[in-house]
């Protein structure tokens, strides 16, 4: 599964560690003009400075990031760093970008208690999609998640007859499934419905394992791609909780034996229209049924009233925690909710996490087109009531 060595790490060497740590945050993009990996090491420097971190520690990390981190290997650098240098460093690229780095100018740092609400929240919240290429003598299983595809399985007819076999993590030689070239005539018309009814029994063969794959890489979304009879013939056999995975189909790529890294361009798109469809569909339920508001939101949230919560990609509101871990958008109302206790101003990321683990509440982002309504239409926060 995409991310889960990443989560492991976070969960059992990050957030244990006693800190206090340095937690830094950095889009990366080599796409972007402003990425040259001085402008980088700049933007790094500046968020460390604001923080009031020692010169040194600042020069030395600055230099290190400059030294190791030149060459980009994704579009984010995450690094988790001690004051100690010879204490805890480590460092993640991730293919994809975080929610709320675009509001802190690319580059977001926390010295405390280790930040790992950013990572966390695209590792859990975000959609996994599977991608599933059928074609009349193979199939093969992707996974798509935070802008990498990995292959979970192939599945080939391991001879030019009517018998299929369904293999995990096999490879398609060039010679498997091709055979003598038939020759006019009813032979023909014979042959071919013996290959689509192999074909059709291939499918039934091979639906159970995509099942238990789907079911075990814990994926929401499912994607088919081939020509429409291979699609049409193994979308029937879907069971009705599978078939409400689908979110589309696609043609065959121009290469289909390519590697996994390659059908991210094919698939990419489809994922991001599924995503925009899923997020507006959200925003009118929540404006028919649901509550709006950041205040409105985070206080039902913490009285366990919220099954699910929408929030911005973008920048996050501060709020005002008490000592108890209760927030309120203001020090006036947060005092209300514990009279006499202290009260401190801190980013709404870093109390998120433990508000909607508590309450088992579902987190959902806004991006694009549904986070301008979120922010037009909801007041910047939306969410669905459990009664």
């Amino acid at each position: 599964m995409i991310g889960s060595s990443l989560k492991l790490a976070l969960l059992e060497r990050i957030e244990p560690h006693p800190g206090p740590l340095l937690s830094l945050y950095l889009d990366v993009r080599p796409s972007a003009d402003a990425n040259s990996a001085k402008a980088v090491s700049l933007r790094a420097a500046a968020a460390m400075r604001d923080l009031g971190l020692e010169a040194g520690l600042v020069d030395r990390l600055t230099t290190r990031l400059l030294r190791e981190f030149g060459r980009v290997e994704g579009r984010t650098l995450v690094i988790f760093a001690a004051e100690d240098e010879q204490g805890l460093f480590d460092a993640y690229f991730l293919q994809t970008e975080l929610p709320f780095l675009a509001a802190h100018d690319g580059a977001l740092a926390s010295f405390g208690e280790p930040l790992t609400a950013p990572l966390l929240f695209a590792l859990d919240q975000r959609e996994r999609y599977a991608v599933l290429y059928l074609d009349s003598d193979r199939a093969r299983l992707f996974e798509a998640f935070l802008g990498q595809v990995e292959e979970l399985a192939s599945y080939s007819r391991v001879a030019d007859t009517e018998e299929w076999v369904a293999y995990r993590e096999a490879r398609r030689s060039p010679a498997v499934g091709v055979g003598v070239a038939a020759r006019g005539g009813a032979d023909v018309d014979r042959f071919r419905d013996r290959m689509e009814e192999a074909t059709a029994r291939l499918y039934r063969e091979l639906l159970p394992d995509v099942e238990r794959t789907l079911e075990s890489e814990q994926v929401d979304r499912l994607i088919l791609v081939g020509l429409p009879p291979a699609v049409g013939a193994f979308r029937e056999l879907l069971t009705p909780r599978f078939a409400e995975l689908v979110v589309g189909t696609l043609p065959p790529p121009p290469d289909p034996d390519a590697p996994a890294h390659a059908w991210l361009p094919h698939v990419q798109g489809l994922i991001a229209e599924a995503e925009e469809r899923h997020e507006l569909a959200l925003l009118d339920r929540i404006r028919e049924t649901g509550v709006w508001g950041v205040q409105e939101c985070l206080s039902l949230l913490q009285e366990g009233r919220l099954h699910l919560l929408m929030v911005p990609w973008g920048a996050l509101p501060a709020v005002f925690r008490t000592s108890s871990g209760r927030v309120a958008v203001s020090a006036e109302e947060a005092r209300l909710l514990e009279p006499g206790t202290e009260v401190t101003a801190v980013p709404l990321i870093e109390a998120l996490p433990r508000l909607v683990n508590e309450t088992s509440t579902l987190l959902e982002f806004a991006e694009g087109k549904a986070e301008e309504r979120l922010r037009e239409e909801l007041a910047g926060m939306g969410g669905l009531t459990r009664w």
